[in-house]
């Protein structure tokens, strides 16, 4: 089983350096992985997550309302003492993490994982793109692209990331419209609850290939459908890029250098 206890502590370790020293005035800094927050932000939701988890606050987790207020609870918080205060209560929730059920500590991870590099991306200052956690990270949201992939009845696709590969896709669309569209909102917890992608119906037709780091910042939402047609493919990606769009995720409508 995957210590993620473990992975989730040295990333925050990695984040606190990052951070370390940083001023206020620098924490203004937009991140454009997150159009509407500044590096002080992103650092208040992280810590606001396990503040929530610890407290028992888990309805609407996820949410736009859920996430906003853990900002907004830190607004006036300095950088400081936001990550003084994740320091002390991460390690609690740390302790009971590697406990919880199905991924959802491979979701929790991903969520730190893909806001470290958020972070990274506002200061300039990249890093860790080969990480244990980005690999988790990866590995976790094929998941969610697979179910999207079924919904739209898309693939099977074999994905390549290195040595690691998974094929997922096929069968039937999740049904008209509607009901397609229900399947994608749903896919992050489909993930959440599985053990992995869902079965692939049949053997793949064609190969998408790309480091783990890209795929992890593709399937949130940190890539422009541009920049995933851009990858590696066997088959002709423009009906695939749609499966990238799925739970709170969209494709970014500019392209994102980092």
């Amino acid at each position: 089983m995957t210590d993620v206890a473990a992975l989730y502590a040295e990333g925050r370790g990695r984040v606190t350096a990052l951070v370390e020293g940083l001023s206020d005035e620098d924490a203004k800094a937009p991140v454009p992985t997150c159009p509407e927050w500044s590096v002080h932000d992103v650092l208040a939701h992280v810590t606001g997550v396990c503040a929530d988890v610890l407290s028992g606050n888990i309805g609407g987790v996820a949410s736009n309302s859920w996430t906003e207020a853990q900002v907004a609870a830190r607004r006036a918080h300095s950088v400081q003492q936001i990550v003084a205060e994740w320091n002390e209560i991460a390690p609690q929730v740390e302790l009971f993490a590697n406990n919880f059920p199905g991924r959802v500590g491979d979701q929790w991870v991903t969520d730190q994982t893909t806001h470290e590099h958020d972070i990274r991306l506002a200061l300039g200052r990249p890093g860790a793109r080969d990480s244990d956690a980005v690999h988790l990270g990866a590995d976790f949201l094929i998941g969610g692209f697979g179910v999207a992939l079924q919904a739209h009845g898309l693939g099977p696709l074999e994905v390549r990331a290195g040595s690691r590969s998974w094929v997922v896709g096929g069968g039937e669309p999740a049904g008209d419209e509607a009901a397609i569209a229900e399947a994608l909102e749903n896919a992050l917890s489909a993930a959440v609850l599985g053990d992995g992608p869902p079965a692939p119906a049949g053997a793949p037709v064609g190969v998408l290939e790309a480091p783990c780091f890209e795929l992890m910042r593709a399937c949130t939402g940190r890539r422009s459908a541009a920049q995933v047609a851009g990858y590696s493919w066997t088959v002709d990606p423009a009906p695939y890029v749609a499966a990238f769009q799925f739970g709170p995720f969209t494709t970014s409508p500019v392209d994102i250098e980092e």
